[in-house]
This record gives structure tokens, sequence and C-alpha cells, in this order.
């Protein structure tokens, strides 16, 4: 067989022939633009009724692996540990920093109780504790909301027994609340005297401003902004990297803001190895002759 530098075989012109063929095809789904969801109009109640429709289904829910990275104003850490939770019961902690073993917590409605193992002490307290001590208004409910993204429980809170309605913003439904009208208007109008009178005669949970932000497919939570304008506190959650745990979506990211005049906390919460209604042991103690302390600022 004489090979002609200037003049291919069949079996090259066939080779050519499937590469040019090859690099079409794989330009085409390269640049092949997915399909965009129509995200059509619906009212508030009928978006929240999705919500809670698939709001997460579990009795016990844990994560085997969690990864913390925070800042509390100019202050920076990282922790890592694993976590599980009985629904509206108790939410349990187990803290390290690398290897090492650092305390456990025991969070319920009512208290909040962290052993300390590398000093050999405990300490009890509330959130009203936390609050007084870190500045963030944290509740036993919205802790439980921050690692499922369930907000059915939150919902019932008279903070948030408002009217809704429904606008569509970034491609997702985002249900807002509507706060008094004479509270928005003075806001409007900036008459701080007017909002002050109204501060001193309307109940706090007046002033309470949210939205949260709702996935058109899958109807769960994207991200939630809670304002406190009486207190001018900030909470803004973010939910990402959502995954079929049982039969419910959780996600395995999540962002957490709080903002005030006085205190800024952030953290980045990931989670894996996630499970639900696999350990049913939530059993908690104290080692005997640990130390009882109190929690700074109490």
């Amino acid at each position: 067989m004489i090979w002609h530098r200037n003049k291919p075989s069949g079996k090259l012109h066939l080779f050519c022939l499937l590469l040019v063929v090859a690099l079409i095809v794989s330009s085409c789904s390269t640049t092949r633009k997915l399909p965009v969801l129509e995200v059509k109009p619906m009212t508030a109640s009928k978006v929240m009724r999705k919500v809670e429709h698939e709001s997460p289904f579990y009795n016990n829910y844990e994560s085997k692996k969690v990864s913390i990275d925070f800042q509390i104003n100019d202050e920076r850490n990282s922790l890592s540990g694993q976590f599980k939770l009985k629904k509206n019961k108790c939410i349990i902690l187990s803290i390290r920093k690398l290897s090492l073993p650092l305390g456990k917590g025991l969070l319920s409605p009512d208290s909040i109780i962290f052993v300390n193992y590398f000093d050999k002490s405990f300490l009890t307290g509330t959130f009203d504790d936390v609050k007084k001590m870190l500045g963030v208004d944290l509740d036993y409910t919205l802790m439980q909301a921050l690692l499922t993204a369930d907000i059915t429980q939150l919902l019932e809170n008279e903070d948030f027994d408002k009217e809704l309605f429904s606008v569509i913003d970034s491609q997702m439904y985002r249900i807002d609340s509507r706060i008094d009208p004479k509270i928005d208007r003075a806001l409007t109008s900036g008459n701080e005297k007017q909002l002050n009178r109204y501060m001193k005669r309307m109940d706090d949970s007046e002033f309470v401003d949210f939205s949260f932000w709702v996935d058109p497919q899958y109807f769960v939570i994207r991200k939630i902004s809670l304002t406190d304008i009486k207190h001018k506190e900030n909470i803004h959650i973010r939910y990402n990297q959502y995954e079929l745990v049982g039969r419910s979506l959780f996600p395995q990211e999540v962002i957490f803001d709080f903002y005030s005049p006085t205190q800024k906390v952030s953290f980045v919460i990931r989670l894996s190895k996630s499970s639900v209604n696999t350990d049913n042991d939530f059993s908690f103690s104290i080692p005997e002759k640990f130390e009882k302390v109190k929690l700074k600022g109490m």
C-alpha cells in the first residue's frame, strides 16, 4: 500500500469525518440552552399550601458530618461535628475542633445545656440568655427551621400571623408579609415621631416584617428574610444543595446572617451523611464532677 503525503487515504477521510461530527455534536451539546421554567402567578395562600404539602416528613433527622464556619463581629472560627433532631422536642449537637471533641449540647424549647469537655464544666440557660450574650433573637422553633427548612411551625408564631401576598421575584415565588398600614405610612414618609408613638402603643409583633422565597418547581424554601423594624434587627437565611433524605428534600447547606446596630453574626452550615428516623436514642447526660457555670452576660 502506497501512502501519499498530499492524498489522504479512505480511512483517514473517515476518521476526519467522524472527528468533525463529534466536534459538531459536542459543540451543540455544550451550547444548548436548558428550558426555563415558566413561573405563573399564584396566590400566597396557594403557594403556602404547596409549601406545607412539601414540608419535610420526619420524626427524627440527623447529620453525621457537619462543618460550621462562623463569624461574630470581626472574629472568625470553624468547627465540625454532628447533630440529631427530634421534631419539636430537642436537638443534640456534638462539636469538634479538628479531631478534638470540644463538647456536647442539648437544645429544647425551654432550655439549653452545653457540656464543655475541654475544661470539664457545663452550663445551662435559655434562648433568652443567648440573646443577652450574643444579641441574636433565636428560639427553638427558628433553630429547627434553620436546620430543616421547615417553616410550617414558624408560621404558627404570632409574629408571623399576618396577611400574606405573593409576587414573582428572581424566577421564584416571594411571599411577603403586610405590615400595618399606619406603620407603613410612617416608614414611607420618614415620620420618626409618629413611628415612635406607634412603637410605644402597639405590640412588638406588629413591627416584624418578613419574606420567603419559594422554589416554583419543588416548593421548598430557598431564602428567608426577617426584619424587626422596632429593634433594627435583620435575619437572612439561604438554603442550598437540597437532597432527598428519606422521602423529603432537606438542604445540605445553610447560610445564616444576623445584623443589629451592635452585633453581626454569620455562619455557614454544611451537612452530609444525613438520614431520617434511623436513631431513636436521644439520651443526654452530664459527667459527674463537671462544674456548673453560667453563660457570660447572664
